[in-house]
């Protein structure tokens, strides 16, 4: 733990009495670290893995905002506000974390390097959603599609398996993509009789990553 602390400069945010509470917890591939409109005491600080934030829209879908890897900080905006989850975020790969109740943050760590530390985690965050917004206006959707790829991949395996890609989800990933499922699927074929794609057992997996790299043109939901 001491180490991954010292790697992502934890130490020099967090006070020595605040150190002494973190606990280290796993998050396997689909679970949810917390949902909107829950309740949480804690700050998760990913520190290995990737996550999926995604928010509830007035039809009750999951609209994904983006995709996040370390160092990442989930309840920050929560503690802050002291209100209920915004967002829902969800391990695309295993997800490693240091998580710290509020309570001892609040007792121990008000001090001024750690609450410019949130100001820069929130605006960050704040950044990216605009800038996920303006990548709808200014890529194609070929070109949205790709980094979209490109931002739920896993390398873990020697396969590049995408979990959102399922067929059944085909139709919720058109809809993010500003687009049609029938469009969304000319694209796949195309990337297919390209050999950049191919479609296996009701799920899609990518055979090359260079050339989805190209096809992205830049776009990433990272």
């Amino acid at each position: 733990m001491e180490t991954v602390i010292q790697q992502y400069g934890l130490d020099t945010i967090l006070t020595e009495e605040t150190r002494a509470w973190l606990r280290e917890e796993t998050f396997r591939k689909g679970e949810l670290l917390c949902t909107t409109g829950a309740t949480i005491d804690r700050m998760y600080f990913i520190v290995a893995g990737k996550v999926k934030i995604s928010a509830a829209s007035s039809e009750g879908k999951q609209r994904i905002l983006r995709f996040k890897t370390p160092l990442t900080v989930i309840g920050d905006a929560e503690f802050i506000n002291e209100r209920e989850v915004l967002n829902t975020v969800e391990a695309v790969t295993d997800v490693e974390v240091l998580s710290v109740p509020y309570a001892i943050l609040r007792e121990h760590n008000t001090t001024n390097v750690f609450l410019q530390f949130l100001l820069r985690t929130i605006t960050a965050k704040w950044y990216a959603d605009s800038k996920s917004a303006s990548h709808h206006v200014l890529y194609t959707v070929e070109e949205r599609f790709a980094g979209y790829l490109l931002s739920i991949a896993s390398e873990a395996s020697d396969s590049l398996f995408y979990q959102e890609m399922r067929t059944s989800n085909l139709h919720d990933v058109a809809d993010w993509l500003g687009t049609s499922y029938r469009h969304l699927n000319r694209i796949i074929t195309k990337l297919c009789e390209e050999e950049i794609l191919v479609r296996r057992r009701g799920k899609i997996i990518i055979v090359d990553l260079e050339r989805i790299r190209e096809k992205a043109n830049g776009n990433s939901y990272e």
